[in-house]
């Protein structure tokens, strides 16, 4: 009745929406900010103003360009990031993130090196602390929560970017914009942030993958791309049953599972929802996000129970005082977080900005079916030869 109110049933993708964060849980660092850490100023330097007249579909594409060409078309939604000293516990940061609802945050060591510190750095610490070699089951006594707490009070700079997910790269804002396209696709190393700096070494952007398409979808040329793309390339229904969790398998094996997939969501499931029809029909959704809830509460040992209760607990406590309001907004996601297999990218690049998340789904109409995890890296990837 929280979800359905007055409604008798929910469409399939109604109901997708419903198993993903609710609203008062989105991200809020989906449009990245132009930064300014600490008592940094932003300089008027190395920015290019947007040419009048040009706006919309108007602006020209050429990668050859400076990055400052295009950095005004990004900012929009200002947002610092959070920065922490090497020497902050987890705990402490990982607080500050969930209440301000950050992805990520900078760590700035004595030596002046800075990283990059996420949710996947706190997933990866955690599978390598309990030792990731042994098949993880439920049943589990101990190790769990003995290996949470001893992370959570360890300093955040032992941690960052220990998943390697993405090393802190910065790049001059007199380069041209095809530099960041190729760090942000490239695997060596891996990148999926990159600082914008001036000549002054005052950061003025963190670049995403999230960017590009914002990018994409506001020049002609990529957008037509875009449109003529269909996003059934990115249909993987042959091996969605591998990186889908069973809902009565260990919490655990789903994050083994992301840590492995380099992904931040798992969809639940089971084998006899799902069967051999191709795809899976998920009963949920778990994010490596989710163990902010489990070191907020400190009740480690949830980490040993099944995926169906972890589940459970973990929506007890992030929807208790939800309001029709809310309820409202969590229904009306069905139009952002799924994509039938028969759009295009450019539809598909469009909800993965609207939804705010960093992944979303591709259904199938005809199996009722999740077959495809995307992310805006993915349509990177896909699309780049097209737009040198």
């Amino acid at each position: 009745k929280a979800v359905c109110g007055k409604q008798e049933s929910l469409s399939y993708c109604e109901f997708l929406a419903v198993l993903l964060p609710p609203i008062e849980d989105v991200f809020e660092d989906a449009d990245i900010p132009v930064v300014h850490p600490r008592s940094l100023t932003r300089t008027g330097s190395g920015i290019t103003p947007i040419p009048r007249g040009l706006s919309g579909l108007e602006q020209t594409w050429d990668p050859s360009q400076p990055i400052s060409t295009f950095l005004p078309l990004l900012q929009s939604g200002l947002k610092a990031p959070l920065l922490f000293h090497e020497s902050i516990q987890v705990r402490t940061v990982v607080r500050s993130m969930s209440d301000g609802h950050h992805r990520w945050v900078i760590v700035e060591y004595s030596s002046g090196k800075r990283e990059f510190f996420d949710y996947m750095d706190v997933n990866k610490q955690l599978l390598t602390q309990m030792g990731r070699s042994r098949k993880l089951f439920f049943g589990t006594k101990g190790p769990p929560s003995d290996s949470m707490l001893a992370l959570s009070e360890m300093p955040v700079g032992v941690l960052a970017n220990c998943s390697q997910l993405s090393a802190y790269v910065p790049i001059a804002v007199h380069q041209p914009l095809s530099d960041i396209l190729s760090l942000l696709s490239g695997s060596s190393p891996s990148v999926r942030r990159c600082p914008v700096i001036d000549s002054q070494g005052n950061m003025l952007h963190v670049f995403t993958c999230l960017d590009t398409l914002k990018l994409l979808l506001r020049c002609a040329g990529p957008a037509a791309v875009l449109q003529s793309r269909a996003a059934r390339t990115f249909d993987r229904r042959g091996s969605m049953m591998e990186i889908s969790v069973q809902h009565d398998d260990a919490m655990l094996n789903a994050l083994r599972i992301m840590d492995q997939e380099g992904s931040t969501i798992c969809p639940v499931t089971s084998r006899e929802l799902s069967g051999d029809m191709g795809g899976v029909v998920a009963s949920g959704v778990v994010s490596v996000s989710d163990l902010k809830w489990v070191m907020s509460s400190g009740q480690f040992d949830i980490l040993s129970q099944p995926v169906s209760k972890f589940v459970n607990w973990r929506d007890c406590n992030v929807t208790a005082n939800l309001t029709d309001r809310l309820r409202q907004e969590r229904l009306r996601r069905f139009n952002v977080i799924s994509v039938r297999a028969g759009d295009s990218l450019h539809m598909l690049a469009q909800r993965i900005l609207e939804s705010k998340l960093q992944r979303i789904f591709l259904s199938s109409e005809e199996l009722g079916r999740i077959v495809g995890i995307v992310s805006s890296r993915d349509i990177l990837i896909e699309v780049l030869d097209q737009l040198r």
